[in-house]
């Protein structure tokens, strides 16, 4: 190896740990000259780390309740401006709340839901916030009677923001909801559809803890070969969830966050808990075997391992970080969810697990399962350093293999389908899903058929029935997808005018005006998207400022965002990753290769959910209503993916530089390390994923994705792309991928010298 390899390859060495036992390998990491706080003061150290968890239990019990369930809006938007005139000068236009009551032996003409109609609207009335818009128990029109008669409607718009509108409603679904002498009252609308939300998510977190718990408690022994070592990364897991929930409780007091954060929390906390207590304790079990001591063995294990760790996380964190890019709480949340979950539990691996290791000495081995016996098998000769020989051999035909392998599922992308969640994230069975469902069926002219727009002018000086007014209205009604604009200056079909069914008069208030729009277009779809466009597209008379609110723009606004974010976040998270491998490797074909393979993988994941969420195959089995995937979860599932796959990045990369930077020839180099830190990777990953999974049992559809997704993409990863792209990849590449620049290699080197190593 000549003189300017080597510079490259000891430039990022020590930052990359050791984690697994080995007969031979690099020179063991002298400990430093005085103990860290969790070496000298251990019991300081957990009596800390339990007070804290103590703490952060106490907190994080009111967590789910402070939280919100919307989030997919963005607030500097169109449609959220329209929607805030609607609810100061229009307040009935836009109703949030749908009570049905329905007599299903009967009419709603009859006694019995005559008198639940009258108790109703004897309630509603009582409360302040409440405003009741129409009810067929006040105004017996066929609108809100169904088509059968057995049924009628009451809409109600409930003042406040999502949280006091939501305690409301809950209050009134308590008094009212529920069957009353034969009666059956039921509620909808989207203030109920997010109560539904947060209650069933409250429910799934716990289902999904009481999963994940023992089954992950269960490989960790079968990991760790013993009961004890394997309760290490649990504590740390259960102290990260609890310190990240209470974290996510606190930020809730000064600003939004969705509660569908929550489920991030359960399935990083356990899974980075396990791969850096994984990593920690394996190193820990190796240095101890060199009869130096404990306190020698983990000042060296904390210098390498423990180094390690602390990149890792950083990487994880940097990335989900990226997230906040974009306007919509509904992501900025999983980014501080993340970001309290990575520093709680990358400080619980540094502090008190280390300290418990001291304290625990030989009884780290109390209660073993499955010990190993006989003489170790050489790395290169263990089965996944005989798959990487494999995949050397031919490298140009199993790399194109793979590449046909992840290609087939991404087909689905290029007819994926976006949209907001709405009543279809719930099961079927949830209230509000059903009063959707039987609105669309029962009611004249359906509800799914269509949605209506407004157009929102809140300064139209002058007479509201002026010539520009009309001129402007009828343009309207002439867009493709609208079929009839009610303004206050007339109705208009086409282009024509026609006899006005919405008194004029309720269009209007003080200078403000609006404009109906009628269509049948599903809002939330390609379509509902293009009818939004082309309706901002007709010139306004007069340059006036006005606003356009209804799902279909609030799609538009919401993809808009996205795209706006999209490239900003995708560059940081390239740069980033760039910076750090190539700050870590001393490298820069391996941190572009590591973002490539990573984006192949990714873009077959997401392929593979559209051909379940959007297609709907494995509907019936997974128990979901298919639906366009919510627009923010693609963007979630690859940020988070992304982020984790870094792990094992840096976990493979450890050992195949040690190797090579102990001499070994590139390809015995990558059949060593990958033979050695294969175990390692797709244990941590197997782990990873079925903390993943258990969220996949969530009844909200969005929860199905993003567990589902995740979980794949972390086994596809750790299985196939480190497995097999990457030693095709050594292989092809050759030396020529330690490859890079002086001022690079400079950089890299003092890194390595500050680090102390």
């Amino acid at each position: 190896m000549n003189s300017e390899a080597a510079d490259q390859n000891q430039a990022g060495a020590a930052t990359l740990a050791d984690h697994t036992p080995e007969p031979a390998g690099p020179p063991r990491a002298e400990p430093a000259s005085r103990p860290t706080l969790p070496l000298r003061r251990p019991k300081t150290v957990l009596y800390a780390a339990l007070l804290f968890l103590i703490l952060g239990g106490i907190l994080s019990g009111g967590a789910l309740k402070a939280l919100k369930s919307g989030g997919f809006d963005d607030p500097a938007s169109d449609s959220v401006a329209a929607a805030k005139v609607l609810s100061q000068k229009f307040p009935t236009a836009q109703p949030n709340l749908v009570v049905v009551v329905r007599d299903p032996g009967g009419h709603a003409d009859g006694p019995a839901a005559a008198k639940a109609g009258a108790d109703l609207l004897a309630r509603l009335s009582r409360d302040p916030d409440v405003r009741i818009d129409a009810s067929y128990f006040r105004t017996p029109v066929p609108a809100l009677l169904s088509k059968d008669g057995s049924a009628a409607l009451t809409e109600v718009t409930v003042a406040g923001d999502e949280d006091r509108a939501g305690r409301t409603v809950a209050d009134l679904h308590t008094a009212l909801a529920g069957e009353h002498d034969g009666v059956q009252v039921q509620f909808g609308g989207i203030t109920q559809i997010d109560n539904d939300l947060n209650d069933t998510t409250a429910q799934d977190l716990a289902t999904a803890e009481a999963i994940a718990l023992p089954i992950t408690l269960v490989l960790l022994i079968l990991l760790f070969r013993g009961v004890v070592a394997a309760l290490l990364p649990m504590a740390v897991g259960v102290t990260a969830i609890a310190g990240a929930l209470a974290a996510l409780r606190l930020l809730a007091a000064v600003t939004s966050v969705s509660v569908f954060a929550t489920n991030i929390v359960t399935a990083l906390g356990l899974g980075l808990a396990i791969d850096y207590s994984l990593l920690i304790v394996a190193r820990y079990r190796t240095e101890r075997t060199r009869g130096d001591g404990d306190l020698a063995a983990l000042q060296r294990t904390m210098r390498t391992a423990g180094r390690t760790v602390v990149f890792s996380a950083t990487i994880v964190a940097a990335v989900l970080c990226t997230l906040t890019v974009f306007p919509l709480y509904f992501l900025s949340s999983f980014a501080y969810a993340g970001l309290a979950t990575v520093a709680i539990t990358v400080l619980g691996a540094i502090g008190p697990l280390p300290a418990m290791l001291l304290l625990l000495g030989d009884r780290i081995d109390t209660w073993p399962v499955l010990r190993a016996r006989g003489t170790p098998r050489a790395p290169e000769g263990r089965f996944w350093g005989r798959v990487a020989a494999i995949t050397m051999r031919r490298p140009a035909v199993w790399g194109l293999l793979t590449l046909v392998v992840l290609a087939v599922p991404a087909l689905p992308l290029a007819h994926a389908q976006f949209g907001i969640p709405d009543q279809r994230a719930l099961p079927a069975a949830v209230e509000s899903h059903q009063v959707a469902d039987f609105l669309d069926a029962a009611f004249p002219g359906g509800r799914a058929a269509g949605d209506t727009l407004s157009v929102v002018a809140p300064d139209w000086s002058g007479d509201p029935d002026s010539r520009q007014l009309a001129d402007y209205a009828r343009a309207l009604s002439a867009v493709p997808g609208v079929e009839r604009a009610d303004s206050p200056a007339g109705a208009f079909v086409a282009g024509r005018p026609v006899a006005a069914t919405v008194p004029p008069s309720s269009l209007v208030d003080g200078a403000s005006a609006r404009i109906d729009l009628t269509n049948e277009v599903v809002p939330y779809s390609a379509q509902g998207r293009q009818l939004a466009e082309r309706i901002r597209a007709v010139p306004v008379p007069g340059g006036r400022t006005v606003h356009l609110a209804g799902l279909a723009a609030q799609l538009a606004d919401t993809i808009h965002a996205l795209t706006d974010g999209l490239p900003w976040a995708l560059g940081l998270t390239v740069l980033l990753t760039l910076a750090l491998l190539a700050l870590a490797t001393g490298s820069l074909l391996l941190p572009l290769k590591a973002v490539l393979f990573n984006a192949l993988g990714l873009t077959s994941v997401l392929g593979a959910m559209v051909w379940v969420f959007v297609d709907g195959h494995l509907a019936h089995l997974l128990g979901f209503t298919p639906s366009p995937l919510a627009v923010a979860m693609p963007i979630l599932l690859v940020c988070v993916a992304y982020a984790l796959s870094m792990d094992y990045e840096m976990f493979l990369l450890a050992r195949i530089k040690e190797r090579h930077d102990c001499g070994e020839e590139n390809v015995l180099a990558v059949r060593a390390g990958l033979g050695e830190s294969g175990p390692l990777i797709s244990a941590a990953a197997a782990v990873l994923a079925v903390s993943f999974f258990s969220i996949a049992v969530s009844q909200v559809s969005l929860a199905k994705f993003f567990g589902l997704g995740t979980g794949i993409a972390i086994l596809l990863d750790a299985l196939v792309i480190r497995g097999v792209l990457v030693p095709v990849f050594f292989r092809l590449a050759g030396s020529r991928a330690w490859w890079a620049p002086g001022p690079l290699r400079r950089v890299s080197r003092r890194f390595a010298s500050a680090s102390g190593h």
